[in-house]
């Protein structure tokens, strides 16, 4: 049998973010990962990442910005593009080289204390009635998994959620247990090195293409000189006619003919798209991470989220050990600072997500080619802000006969007002939160059943 004070599943940014912030404040860590040490760090997806976590790591734990061969390009403009709408969302960020970036925070990990156990891969959680005790682990080549007992278990083992998923809902009620079809986005990448140099430089695109099916897209990330990270995604609920290889190559091929590119890089994965767990934390547990469903409803970026998720999960667990009570209500300050963080906005950019799926790229371009709908506007909208009476007037003129699409604009803004009283009341301890979660329920049900 073996003890710690807190065990970290999954060496994700989520997980290595709670093991630094954990030790750092001297508390015990094990931090397990199914891959080879050397490839803890390295994956298909996530090189997007803003600002906002960088700054708030440096200043919180002293972890610097990514830097040289880290850096595959900067970024000062996410890009929503359609066949013919083009504007800038927002910008300030960075283009990463995975691998060698989280060996960085590895390293940092280790340094801090972190005991790092390596292709071994979590089984089930370990529960009893007081809460989640550990986990069961099966490292690699050995005949028995082993028992790895810790007052606190953080669970960033990702999309497939290991840990959350095998905990019994009936001690644990409201902690959600399923993910649907509809919140599973699949997605297929390329890095490619071009003949030529390209013209995307510090710029990331989100292309809404009319064979995508919506609100699915492809992007290009620019990989620095004369390299570009490709890809397109759609959500496992959709209905696609073709194979996801086959539109992929489709697209690229409108911008790059076969014959000016090589494959560097490829690979397909899934990942969680939609809101937030409204509550991720239970006795003696958290979850970060993709295991969360931190990842952005609308752009699918989850590295920037789960770094912060990572970090507030090793602040509250470090608070909890050093007050000796590892209970929800302990914990609860965890759920507090995503949702003030994130997880109010990605719960607002999920009205985004469920209004192109009724409106499409057609209707959306209809709204900017009459001038229905300005770019301030949608932009306005986008980042979670209301609209003036005067406004809505103004559109509601502008748009007849197409009220079908301002009618999903008009549910925009009041599941924008309704999310925002509502988050508002956010409970700070876990007495109030299953009333909470079922007026919460309510008004996402509302909006997902347009």
């Amino acid at each position: 049998m073996v003890t710690t004070d807190v065990l970290v599943v999954g060496g994700g940014p989520a997980g290595v973010l709670s093991a630094i912030t954990v030790a750092k404040k001297g508390h015990s860590v094990i931090l397990i990962d199914a891959k080879p040490y050397e490839e803890i760090g390295n994956k298909t997806c996530g090189d997007a990442i803003n600002l906002g976590p960088l700054k708030m790591l440096d200043k919180e734990l002293g972890i610097k910005f990514p830097h040289g061969e880290e850096v595959a390009d900067i970024v000062d403009a996410l890009v929503f593009q359609t066949e013919k709408v083009t504007f800038p969302l927002f910008g300030d960020g960075f283009v990463l080289n995975r691998h060698p970036y989280g060996q960085r925070l590895l390293k940092i990990a280790v340094d801090n204390g972190v005991e790092v156990r390596a292709n071994s891969k979590a089984i089930s959680a370990i529960v009893d009635e007081t809460g989640i005790k550990g986990a069961v682990v099966k490292e690699k080549g050995a005949k028995e998994p082993i028992e790895i007992y810790a007052q606190i278990t953080i669970d960033c083992s990702g999309r497939n959620y290991q840990i959350r998923k095998t905990i019994p809902s009936e001690f644990f009620p409201d902690l959600e247990k399923k993910m649907e079809k509809r919140d599973v986005a699949a997605s297929y990448r390329e890095i490619i090195r071009l003949k030529e140099d390209h013209p995307y430089k510090k710029k990331i695109l989100l292309i809404y293409d009319s064979i995508i099916p919506e609100p699915g897209y492809f992007w290009i990330f620019s990989k620095g000189t004369k390299r570009l990270n490709i890809g397109i995604g759609w959500y496992l609920d959709m209905t696609v006619e073709k194979g996801m290889k086959e539109l992929f190559r489709e697209v690229l091929h409108k911008y790059y003919p076969p014959d000016t590119y090589e494959i560097e890089d490829k690979g397909g994965y899934t990942i969680p798209t939609r809101y937030p767990l409204m509550n991720a934390v239970a006795d003696g547990f958290i979850a970060a991470g993709d295991s969360a469903f931190h990842v952005n409803p609308f752009s699918a970026e989850g590295h920037g989220p789960a770094l912060s998720a990572g970090y507030y999960a090793g602040k509250v667990a470090s608070e909890a050990l050093k007050a000796g009570d590892i209970r929800t209500h302990q914990l609860w300050g965890y759920n507090v600072a995503v949702m003030k963080d994130f997880g109010l906005s990605h719960t607002k950019l999920q009205l985004f997500t469920e209004a192109l799926r009724k409106v499409k790229t057609p209707g959306l371009e209809y709204l900017f080619k009459r001038k229905i709908l300005t770019q301030d506007q949608f932009m306005t909208l986008h980042g979670g802000k209301g609209l003036g009476k005067k406004e809505i007037i103004k559109i509601i003129f502008k748009g007849f006969p197409r009220y079908d699409l301002l009618l999903n604009l008009y549910k925009i803004v009041k599941g924008v007002q309704k999310f925002n009283r509502l988050f508002e009341r956010y409970p700070d301890t876990p007495q109030g939160f299953s009333e909470w979660q079922t007026e919460f329920m309510a008004v996402m049900s509302g909006i997902r059943d347009w």
